[in-house]
């Protein structure tokens, strides 16, 4: 006698609704253990890499293009030849001389940049880590990328007065800060920055969208700021701020955060910032613009 028609009928509902059930806990054994890693993730700090700011709108949004130019250390242009045709007056005369003493010298290309300057700027060969970014007035930013040295030893200077300082793990980085200057420009704050010794992990409270409450491992390092170094200008959007080391010994600290020389290949960099409000276009003069008359006689001046 045949099987029950009714009876082979819920048989085979009843598999396929076992393998349907093994499919689901199957896919959400996976979706568990994505989640339980992102949270896990979340709860030791590690933060996945972001993208720059964007989409950045208001009165007091900027844009700021960044770049690092490197050279060999022992390139005359950047160490020599470009400065005579920056504007190292727009640094007033004391801090001039409180980074000079300490192996740093800031300036202002605008107008006409010189056209080795260009393209040491464009080429890819040169210009390390070229960024724009949109931020906002008054917050602080490290555009930079970090200077790394396993030991650090330098020499501040302040008048007279010396103090030889030793980092373990340094971080030799810049803070740069924007608010509004004078005749629609704005005033540009670049300060020397350190992060140095062993990583730390701190512990805090975080509460979500939901009001649940977790503890995270938040990083941490030791940091110093050398307010005193600050190069402090007001920047039109057709205008380039240049921080670059001196020619000074090794001991300075212009030369621990913009040479490095514990390498094969020793280089130099110089510092490029440039920045405009939301709406403003970054431009540089044309090529073929009239250069002006204190540039024309500068180069006048060099010529031999």
């Amino acid at each position: 006698m045949g099987e029950n028609p009714f009876t082979m009928s819920a048989r085979m509902f009843i598999a396929r609704l076992g393998l349907l059930l093994l499919t689901s806990l199957v896919v959400c054994a996976g979706c568990m253990h994505t989640r339980e890693n992102d949270n896990q993730a979340k709860s030791w700090g590690v933060r996945r890499p972001t993208m720059p700011l964007s989409g950045v709108e208001g009165a007091d949004a900027i844009t700021m293009a960044v770049s690092v130019i490197e050279v060999p250390l022992t390139d005359n242009y950047i160490g020599q030849e470009l400065w005579a045709l920056v504007d190292e007056q727009a640094v007033p005369l004391e801090a001039k001389a409180n980074l000079a003493a300490n192996g740093l010298r800031a300036g202002l290309l605008g107008g006409h940049p010189p056209p080795d300057f260009l393209a040491l700027l464009t080429s890819e060969k040169t210009s390390v880590a070229p960024r724009q970014i949109q931020t906002r007035l008054a917050q602080p930013y490290s555009p930079f990328p970090a200077l790394k040295h396993e030991t650090l030893r330098f020499t501040l200077r302040d008048g007279d007065q010396d103090e030889s300082v030793e980092f373990s793990k340094a971080q030799c980085q810049w803070e740069v800060t924007c608010k509004p200057g004078e005749d629609r420009k704005l005033a540009v704050k670049v300060v020397p920055m350190l992060r140095h010794g062993e990583m730390l992990f701190e512990p805090h409270s975080v509460t979500d969208a939901e009001g649940v409450m977790s503890w995270q491992l938040a990083q941490r390092q030791e940091q110093e700021k050398y307010e005193g170094l600050a190069v402090e200008v007001d920047l039109a959007p057709s205008e380039y701020l240049v921080i670059g080391s001196t020619n000074k010994p090794g001991d300075s600290l212009g030369s621990s955060w913009l040479t490095q020389i514990d390498t094969e290949r020793p280089v130099r960099h110089l510092l490029v910032i440039r920045v405009a409000r939301h709406g403003q276009a970054l431009k540089a003069s044309a090529p073929d613009a009239p250069k002006p008359l204190a540039l024309q006689a500068q180069e006048q001046t060099l010529s031999p």
